[in-house]
């Protein structure tokens, strides 16, 4: 038996908007860099120092991507700790988190110093492209040390509960790092190094609007000492955020393998061409990244509550957005390439006939794999099959470029085709995965690959806060205690219970929420309460609104999830 009245999405779509959006920036973050240091190159210094940051933009992106390896696992294990209220073990998965990311960030750092020369060389075309590429470098090693601390607070500061804080510490980086690129590049004419020199100042800016926050005791974590646990734990964040990152990997070194064939291929004119792309590419990849972790966060929290409802919401705002954003992007590319040359000042430097190609290949290419990409996440990782996505992933990396390398022997305008060799097949058999799944398992739903639900009794609503459907609420209510032989006093204690969170609630929502959800389930030994709604974070327990001894309970919890408190009562069937 299940009941839904009056069930509103209202609540659930504000949180995954807010946490989507910080998560997208949180990702944007590292990668922006570069295509603002390209875009303002390619208009002021040229093609040549356009190639150059292009070029080097794959080392940046690993440097992130080892670091975010590092932090981004972690922080989602973080959270999992402060919901079973475990802070000591937080704690330390944060600091280990830290600890990694820097040791890592190190380590490139003295590795690429004492390479300089060889690396500058080895990835240009030219000599004086090679000049552009070492001065970049050689500031650009500034802000690898900056890396680990910013995404780490990006990360850590988004679970903990503010991800707004996160938003606007991200945004103003790269409002800063465009302003600055233009100031040092065009104004203090800084040439390249301009460039860098404007990247590490908008990772320090992050750093600095986040800091406060955390040092003055406001975040949920602290530095702590490790125990015995240092490698359990070690293992645990670079596994999980192995998982998370396995597209930046993939693209990646897709970008280290097709920057050297096309330029084989097709000269300079076909590698300018395909750093344009992938300039795309570095600029809105973000929204992948950030659908995935926000899609897997919310649905996993929904998983364990049981909002069926909820979970179903969260996927269909997940998949709406991933395709209508990357069918857009794909639209464009296909129809006016023109649009994007001109952005990156290159209209007049290469043939308008093979950017048509190129563009519109990489952009089928590139929607097929940000949709396999979200899920493959979304869905098939959070129902178990991790080594799918694994190998769904890596498949369309490596099909892609096999595609591209054989057709390379029959011309450079063939060569463009293989991206769509290697995009739409593995985004059938992403598809085609997740059904063989369903069909063995038929309790998960066709899409979803979500596991069913328990039979029980559920009520699930959304009450408005004009006061409207009340009474129909408290009539559904006592349909539900009839159904389950409730006692009278636990009836009377879950309707009072509700009516003080319910007008706690309207004191503290935000003037645009119009409504906060409620889920009564019968199950086990205990009569189960769940109140969701949106506002600054507040304990009713410690405020001494609720508590055990006046409602009768046998447990009350609270967390504050996704921008989201979350009260969660149990009473005993048998008292």
């Amino acid at each position: 038996m299940r009941i839904s009245k009056y069930r509103k999405s209202d609540l659930i779509d504000r949180s995954f908007r807010m946490t989507v959006t910080s998560t997208t920036l949180t990702a944007m973050a590292p990668l922006i860099a570069t295509l603002v240091d390209g875009l303002v190159s390619s208009n002021i210094l040229g093609p040549d120092a356009f190639i150059a940051v292009s070029v080097t933009l794959p080392i940046v992106n690993a440097v992130s991507v080892l670091c975010m390896i590092c932090c981004r696992g972690g922080s989602m294990l973080a959270a999992g700790q402060l919901n079973k209220g475990d802070e000591i073990k937080a704690n330390r998965i944060f600091t280990v988190a830290l600890s990694s990311a820097v040791i890592v960030a190190l380590a490139v750092v003295v590795g690429i110093l004492f390479r300089i020369d060889n690396i500058s060389s080895s990835i240009s075309h030219s000599p004086e492209c090679a000049a552009y590429v070492k001065e970049y470098l050689q500031v650009i090693l500034v802000y690898f040390l900056v890396v680990p601390f910013n995404c780490t607070l990006n990360d850590f500061v988004t679970q903990g509960g503010n991800p707004q804080l996160t938003t606007r510490a991200v945004a103003a980086g790269c409002i800063a790092n465009v302003i600055l690129d233009i100031v040092f590049i065009g104004l203090l004419h800084w040439g390249i190094k301009g460039a860098a020199w404007a990247t590490v100042v908008s990772g320090l800016i992050n750093i600095a609007i986040q800091l406060p926050f955390c040092l003055k005791g406001k975040g949920q974590f602290r530095l702590a000492k490790t125990k015995g646990d240092l490698g359990n734990i070690l293992w645990n964040n670079l596994k999980h955020g192995f998982g998370f990152n396995i597209f930046y990997i993939v693209v990646n070194g897709f970008m280290f393998l097709g920057n050297a064939l096309v330029l084989r291929v097709a000269g300079v004119e076909g590698l300018t061409l395909f750093d344009v792309c992938l300039q795309i590419q570095s600029s809105t990849f973000s929204v992948t990244v950030g659908l995935c972790i926000a899609g897997i966060a919310h649905v996993s929290f929904m998983r364990v509550s049981g909002d069926n409802n909820g979970l179903r919401r969260i996927l269909s705002n997940t998949g709406t957005i991933v395709v209508a954003f990357y069918g857009t992007l794909a639209l464009l590319m296909i129809a006016f390439p023109g649009i994007f040359l001109r952005i990156f000042g290159l209209y007049d430097v290469v043939d308008i006939a093979m950017a048509r190609r190129a563009f519109a290949c990489y952009g089928i290419y590139y929607f097929c794999f940000c949709v396999a990409a979200v899920y493959v996440t979304v869905v098939l990782q959070l129902a178990g099959y991790l080594g799918a996505k694994i190998v769904l992933i890596f498949s369309m990396g490596i099909l892609a470029y096999l595609g591209m390398f054989g057709l390379s022997f029959i011309s450079a305008n063939a060569m463009w085709y293989g991206l769509i060799l290697g995009g739409v097949p593995v985004l059938l058999a992403s598809f085609g995965y997740g059904y063989w799944q369903h069909v063995k398992h038929p309790e998960y739903t066709q899409f979803t690959l979500v596991d069913k639900y328990p039979n029980q009794v559920k009520f699930e609503c959304s009450l408005d806060y004009e006061r409207r459907h009340v009474e129909d609420f408290k009539h559904a209510v006592r349909v539900f205690a009839d159904a389950c032989e409730m006692p009278e006093k636990t009836y009377s204690s879950i309707i009072e219970t509700s009516g003080i969170l319910y007008d706690n609630a309207l004191e503290h929502k935000p003037k645009h929420l119009k409504y906060m959800d409620l889920a009564l389930s019968e199950g086990g030994d205990y009569f189960h309460l769940t109140i969701k709604n949106c506002a600054k974070p507040y304990n009713p327990v410690d405020q001494g609104i609720i508590d055990t001894k006046s409602c009768g309970a046998a447990s009350i919890e609270y967390r504050f999830m996704f921008g989201m408190n979350f009260i969660s009562i149990k009473w005993n069937k048998n008292q």
